[in-house]
């Protein structure tokens, strides 16, 4: 009874200690100090790097796209479709507001359902591709986006960036890439290309491998390909896309809070709301919002992807791409569950199992060619982060969207805001006898299917991360030799990034102090922990 007591009062004084510090509010962040730059030993590398290939780079999801490719005059005619823009969504939150808010207070769940699916339409419908997987010809990218001009310099910050209608399936945008590839060798009047790729590009990229490369007779006589470098890739499926499409959704709220912290812990103005917040959690009512959220999700979803996702996202190949093997199974079985879904969008799923049984399935076979064949290859993961809190699985690794573990070939990763453990012994022993388990122990590298050519950045969002690898990725791209984790002391297997702007190697010494659990770092877990010890020690002393 005292112990509750004491709990009790804790969180009672706990609560109007955070409360009345919000006016003042100066708490910081959990960082870690920058540390003083290793001495590096890649400058000279770097300096007299031959640069003889031009590179091109296939990005992640997200280029603009725009209708009236066939029916305007001219390119300041077309209308963005992807992403919705402001009007769009402001006229659709007017239309549908105040209904939706209606359904959710009264829990009218097929009422939600209805307007979900009336609110999708607008955003998304001029996005809809055929039950072929085939979009509106009218509809697409803008064709300068792929003008090729004779390059000024070769390397990775002056790199062709290959633009892409994402909606396509993946043997459509290869071939694109193809000819693209073509054009940029004709102007150049090179022999050779590097290639590069981040998210969703590295399953475009894989594509273009198999069937260019790795399957391709001729490969030999024309041999343009030097090198290829993944960067966050989803080649082997993006959780928040393969999880929610086969309706494995989970949110929860240490996720939830999890993530805000990542968001807004820097920002002045966000952290107050953040910290209030975190007082909500602590008291379990973050618990009730995110029930409710799930309870909506169990009970629309059958309606939403009948009559929204179908319409809308849902025959896009792009997105089907962006799945594990074994997420598009489950997400084929969920959303096509009839003969009539099977046989409506036969040209659709015919084009998602291409990818999924016949690239997808050997990726790990087409980089062990690469390598084989003297191609320099190299794969960089991303970790820090939680991941989305809309999967089945929230607290695995990541860099927000992809987990580590798939973005590196099967790395051993410990729960985001945990470790692998004081007694973790490396998986893998390495023939070189070094280790690969990271200086925070988050992180077992002996399991990747590439060891030695896979590095680590930890702190790092799911986003374009040229201003962060451009020197490693030049170093592999126009070495003479295979470089590895092993190769510069500045660009060991892990690094890590304090500034938002650079990378340094992850040590011992900037590691930082102990990971703990969310529910332990929160100010008011903090101030709790204070306040008990204040309480025992008082109590001791009028026991004594």
């Amino acid at each position: 009874m005292k112990i509750i007591q004491r709990r009790a009062i804790s969180v009672f004084l706990a609560i109007c200690i955070v409360a009345g510090a919000f006016s003042v509010m100066g708490y910081a962040s959990n960082g870690y100090a920058n540390p003083e730059i290793i001495t590096v030993s890649s400058y000279d590398d770097l300096n007299n790097l031959n640069k003889n290939v031009p590179v091109v780079s296939v990005n992640g999801l997200g280029c603009s796209i725009y209708k009236g490719l066939l029916t305007s005059e001219s390119e300041s005619d077309y209308v963005q479709i992807w992403a919705p823009p402001t009007d769009v969504i402001t006229e659709v939150v007017a239309l549908h507001g105040v209904e939706l808010a209606a359904s959710l207070i009264t829990e009218d769940y097929d009422k939600l359902g209805t307007v979900l699916c009336e609110a999708m339409l607008p955003l998304f419908g001029e996005l809809a591709c055929d039950s072929n997987g085939v979009p509106n010809p009218d509809t697409g990218i803008k064709p300068s986006e792929r003008t090729v001009e004779p390059a000024l310099g070769y390397g990775y910050s002056e790199r062709y960036q290959f633009e892409y209608d994402w909606r396509l399936d993946m043997h459509t945008i290869a071939a694109q890439l193809d000819e693209y590839i073509n054009e940029v060798l004709e102007v150049n009047k090179a022999d050779q290309v590097a290639l590069t790729a981040m998210s969703m590009g590295s399953c475009i990229l894989t594509t273009y491998l198999y069937e260019y490369y790795y399957t391709n007779p001729d490969y030999a006589s024309r041999n343009h390909i030097s090198a290829a470098v993944f960067v966050a890739g989803g080649m082997n499926g993006i959780a928040a896309c393969g999880d929610p499409f086969s309706g494995n959704i989970n949110i929860d709220s240490t996720s939830l809070m999890r993530m805000l912290a990542e968001l807004w812990i820097k920002d002045d103005t966000m952290k107050v709301v953040y910290y209030m917040l975190e007082l909500l959690y602590s008291a379990g009512l973050i618990d009730s919002v995110t029930d409710y959220a799930n309870k909506v999700v169990d009970n629309t979803i059958d309606k939403l992807i009948d009559n929204g996702v179908l319409k809308t996202i849902g025959t896009i190949p792009g997105f089907y791409a962006l799945m594990s093997e074994s997420e598009y199974e489950a997400c084929e079985a969920y959303i096509f569950n009839t003969d009539e879904k099977k046989a409506e969008f036969s040209g659709l799923l015919e084009k998602n199992r291409y990818y999924h049984d016949s690239v997808q399935s050997v990726n790990r076979n087409i980089i062990e060619r690469l390598l084989d064949d003297g191609i320099k290859t190299a794969v960089i993961a991303q970790y820090g982060y939680t991941m989305a809190p809309i999967t089945s699985d929230n607290n695995r690794m990541s860099d927000g969207v992809i987990t580590t573990a798939a973005e590196s070939f099967g790395a051993t990763c410990a729960e985001v805001d945990g470790t692998l453990g004081d007694d973790y012994v490396q998986a893998v022993s390495c023939p070189c006898g070094k280790s690969h388990i990271s200086a925070d122990n988050q992180i077992d590298a002996s399991t990747c299917a590439f060891a030695d050519i896979t590095w680590f950045a930890k702190n790092l969002r799911h986003t374009d991360s040229a201003r962060f690898f451009a020197n490693l990725i030049d170093l592999v791209v126009y070495a003479d030799e295979q470089t590895n984790v092993f190769t510069y002391t500045e660009f060991p297997q892990f690094m890590v990034s304090f500034d938002d702007e650079t990378l340094e190697p992850l040590t011992a010494e900037n590691a930082g102090p102990d990971i703990l659990p969310y529910e332990q770092t929160t100010l008011i877990s903090k101030l709790i922990e204070i306040i008990e010890m204040l309480i025992n020690f008082i109590m001791s002393i009028t026991a004594g």
